[in-house]
């Protein structure tokens, strides 16, 4: 299975970095991405959504807590847990500047709570085995090659009868042809297009992105065998396929062959819950901290829980150290943290030194 490279983790961090300059400390870096104002508007919908569908979930008979998510950015949606839920989980991202943004949102939207962010790598989760009931992404999976080897990953550290929620993925659009490049998919511009244009654009157009001019995978052609594949770990799965058209069919055993053509063919956007088979697991974690596990340890085979000290935690099995910084707790194995964060690196040096 396909794997992010480091230069497409790299383009991750470092975009990002440049987000949080422009819409956090007023740096105008991009013309075509939001400001502070646009992207606050931005992220107070998509924490509507996040709450109206977290109550759905519940309602489901769905447990909300412990929870991690995945490509958490801004955490926008994990304080939506925290505050408007009573759940509290993780936030986990590969980018430390949108990790530390939260406490600035969280003064935005006048949130009490915030999540425990993690920076780490979402291909070696570090979390036990079967110890989360609840894990969720919105708009992450595709920023990966494919995405079996985070659903894998994901189905690994999800608890024996608990969910994985994901939502606003795409899938491959067979009936589209490139004919003329528009704005960015993320831009002010963007959203000035008339009805009219949106469909046009939507058959003929390459629409380009700033994340994948630095690097970053935008694999918005995944196509629904793929996905299928993808979610094929987990025994139980809802999965909705949506057509900007208002076209809606089911993925799996779909009960009109005719809506699923058209969504197959028309392409559009994905999401679903998927259930790992099982009992309550004797791993399952009571509170986020108690899941946390050393990434080098488990490299190696082994699922070692780490201690926590003032500013970094700290694996009774390697003794290898994990900074924590502005709130953020860094847990890479040592070669991917001195590649990526070679600050980072020093930081966890020192400390092991010490």
């Amino acid at each position: 299975m396909a794997r992010q490279l480091g230069t497409n983790q790299k383009g991750e961090i470092e975009f990002r970095k440049k987000l949080y300059l422009q819409q956090v400390v007023g740096q105008p870096i991009f013309d075509s991405e939001f400001d502070a104002a646009g992207i606050e508007r931005i992220l107070d919908e998509r924490m509507k959504k996040t709450s109206a569908q977290a109550t759905l979930l519940r309602q489901r008979g769905i447990p909300l807590s412990p929870y991690v998510e995945i490509g958490a950015e801004r955490c926008q949606r994990s304080l939506v847990m925290e505050n408007d839920f009573g759940a509290h989980g993780a936030a986990v991202d590969i980018s430390y500047d949108m990790l530390k943004s939260c406490d600035h949102y969280q003064h935005v939207f006048k949130q009490a709570k915030c999540p425990l962010r993690i920076c780490c790598d979402a291909h070696n989760l570090p979390f036990m085995t079967d110890s989360i009931p609840f894990v969720f992404c919105y708009e992450t999976l595709h920023h990966f090659p494919d995405p079996v080897s985070i659903t894998e990953e994901v189905h690994r550290v999800v608890a024996r009868g608990g969910y994985f929620f994901f939502d606003e993925e795409p899938y491959r659009q067979v009936l589209h042809v490139n004919l003329y490049r528009g704005s960015k998919v993320y831009s002010k511009d963007a959203l000035k297009r008339t009805r009219v244009r949106r469909i046009l654009d939507r058959f003929f157009c390459k629409m380009p992105c700033n994340e994948v001019e630095h690097g970053i995978i935008e694999n918005h052609s995944i196509p629904l065998r793929l996905w299928k594949e993808a979610l094929a770990y987990f025994e139980e799965k809802d999965v909705e396929l949506r057509v900007p058209s208002s076209v809606q069919s089911k993925m799996f055993n779909p009960p009109s062959y005719f809506k699923y053509v058209a969504a197959f063919l028309l392409g559009g956007s994905i999401s679903g819950v998927c259930r790992k088979l099982g009992g309550d697991s004797r791993k399952r974690c009571e509170f986020i901290e108690n899941a946390l596990i050393c990434p080098l340890c488990r490299e190696k085979g082994k699922e070692v829980p780490v201690n926590r000290e003032p500013s970094l935690l700290v694996c009774p099995g390697c003794s290898s150290t994990y900074p924590i910084t502005d709130g953020v707790v860094f847990l890479f194995t040592h070669d991917k943290l001195a590649e990526l964060y070679p600050e980072m690196f020093s930081l966890s040096q020192a400390g092991k030194k010490e």
